[in-house]
């Protein structure tokens, strides 16, 4: 994770550096639940030794967090307090670890082995054999470029650590210049994951919200002018993400009751072997909804689905029931191929589904393919969101109760790195929590499905609307196209070669009146590229052509 340089005359500089996900993994490493309360900072308190003492010394147990100027994050975790005696101690709890390497998630633990670990001096900064920072004679202000320059000597050097054969060199460049410094306090108890206020607006969490969602869902058509009987609705995501499970808890919010229209479950690859449009029955009204929630086999590397064919789903070529061949990819000759498909048999909206229990292990394979899915989606000018599930397997707050999914600082974490991957703005990724081990249904998960599944009718609609304004720009450059096309023809025009002659004569007759000579001088008109009266017209009782004659356009 890149992280910003520091401004120590900022607000920025004022807030803490790590993050909520590094604050976890170096609990795990202690193997308690525990509270970070930020004490010394470099940034905002200075490179000085009694600052450091003053704030750090006799608090208890502290963690130091080094944040590399080329994004290397790693530090030390001491059980006991700093203190200023002047002696090296030894703390058998200790640890050295490394968060972020170049800027990439990277955690690994560095366990304690032998002698002494950290040195106790008020002429010194929090000093651990093998992670130096700061002592007297060697202070310097923050260089030009940014950062601070902190000792080096015996750096991540493995005489008191087991570095795993890991180095200064792969853990910090081989330098220990940093941006920034951090010290805190290490507390027992459980993180603070619920916010004050939530972190995104959302709807009450009562039964008429959900009715209210259930309405618009049940009522909605597609943008009028396209007249179009519904919209297609694509689900892609990554194998296990829950595409097919949402469209199971869609099914049951309108049944009623939990169901399984859809074979759903965990696999190696993917279950979804075939492109399925399916339509939801609304029971009350004994109707089909007006949009097809379509399935296609879950992205993974090696059997993922080829580019080919998605282009062919997000173009309308390929028939419902169009089952993936691992070996070829999809033709015109595939049986069922829609060689001039129309609006009606396009994908109107693109919805990425993803684990947001995984995302912090997605493989860059799977990274990958999924950017190069939004090209192929970008290309066509398709609306994306994306949804995230199983955000109740990360967030205790929201296992506990699903009304909390924005006051959890969990999700929003997650809600931003998902937002990062596909590149699409953060109200654009919408959380979302899917039957699986439920029995009936639950007013607050129907709440979140609909609350998606409504900003994906509306974005299908803005598709349409999109699609409505080009299809009017482009009736009218064909009309001036097809003009072009037409007069070139007309001027290029020759007789059949084989009868060697220089023209051929059309003969006009028609009732008095009826224009004959007017469409004369209109064709005139055309070449002329003005408005001509090379022929005499008006209205009269009698014919005002009095002969036959022939007349010759010249331009």
């Amino acid at each position: 994770m890149k992280r910003k340089e520091q401004n120590c005359t900022g607000i920025e500089s004022m807030a803490e550096l790590l993050t909520r996900k590094d604050k976890t993994q170096i609990s795990r490493w202690i193997g308690r639940d525990s509270q970070f309360k930020l004490l010394y900072k470099v940034s905002r308190d200075g490179m000085s030794l009694q600052k450091f003492h003053e704030l750090c010394d006799n608090k208890g147990p502290t963690v130091t967090i080094f944040y590399n100027k080329d994004n290397n994050v790693y530090g030390g975790y001491l059980s006991d307090s700093w203190e200023s005696t002047g002696n090296w101690c030894t703390d058998q709890r200790t640890f050295l670890f490394k968060l972020h390497s170049a800027g990439n998630w990277n955690p690994m633990m560095f366990p304690y082995t032998k002698g002494g670990t950290h040195f106790q001096g008020n002429n010194h900064g929090p000093w651990f054999h093998s992670l130096p920072s700061l002592c007297s004679g060697s202070i310097t202000n923050k260089s030009a470029e940014g950062y601070y320059v902190l000792y080096i000597s015996s750096l991540f050097d493995g005489q008191r650590y087991n570095m795993k054969g890991e180095t200064a060199q792969s853990v910090a460049n081989g330098h220990n210049n940093v941006t920034d410094l951090e010290v805190y306090l290490v507390k027992d108890g459980l993180p603070d994951e619920k916010m004050e206020s939530p972190w995104r607006d959302s709807l009450e969490w009562n039964s008429q919200t959900f009715q209210e969602l259930k309405e618009f869902v049940a009522n909605y058509e597609p943008f009028e002018e396209m007249k179009i009987p519904e919209v297609n609705i694509l689900l892609i995501g990554q194998v296990g993400a829950g595409k097919s499970s949402f469209l199971n808890t869609i099914n049951s919010i309108f049944k009623g009751g939990i169901s399984s229209r859809v074979c759903t479950g965990s696999a190696e690859n993917s279950l979804t072997k075939s492109f399925e449009k399916f339509r939801i029955r609304d029971p009350s009204t004994k109707k089909y909804l007006h949009f097809r929630i379509c399935d296609t086999r879950g992205v993974e590397e090696g059997l993922s689905i080829k580019s080919e064919d998605l282009g062919f789903i997000l173009d309308g070529n390929l028939p419902n029931h169009y089952t993936f061949n691992p070996v070829e990819k999809a033709s015109t000759k595939t049986p069922g191929f829609v060689k001039e498909p129309t609006v009606k048999d396009r994908i109107h909206v693109v919805v990425f589904v993803l684990d947001g229990s995984t995302l912090d292990v997605l493989s860059a394979g799977v990274v990958s393919k999924l950017k190069d899915i939004k090209s192929l989606v970008l290309d066509r000018g398709i609306p994306q969101l994306a949804f995230l599930t199983k955000m109740d397997k990360i967030s205790e707050t929201v296992n506990k109760d699903v009304y909390q999914m924005f006051t959890s600082s969990v999700v929003e974490d997650v809600v931003n790195k998902a937002a990062d991957i596909i590149a699409i703005p953060r109200s654009h990724v919408l959380p979302v929590k899917n039957y699986e081990k439920e029995s009936q249904l639950k007013t607050d998960i129907n709440i979140l499905a609909l609350t998606a599944l409504r900003q994906a009718l509306m974005f299908a609609d803005d598709f349409l609307e999109n699609q409505k304004l080009a299809d009017v720009k482009y009736a009218g450059l064909r009309l001036v196209r097809t003009f072009q096309e037409l007069k070139e023809f007309v001027a290029n025009y020759e007789p059949l070669e084989q009868m060697k002659i220089p023209g051929v004569n059309m003969l006009l007759i028609k009732q008095v009146g009826a224009g004959k000579s007017t469409l004369l001088i209109t064709i005139k008109s055309f070449f002329k590229g003005g408005i001509s009266s090379l022929a005499c017209t008006g209205s009269a009782e009698n014919s005002l052509t009095k002969s036959v004659s022939q007349r010759f356009c010249h331009h």
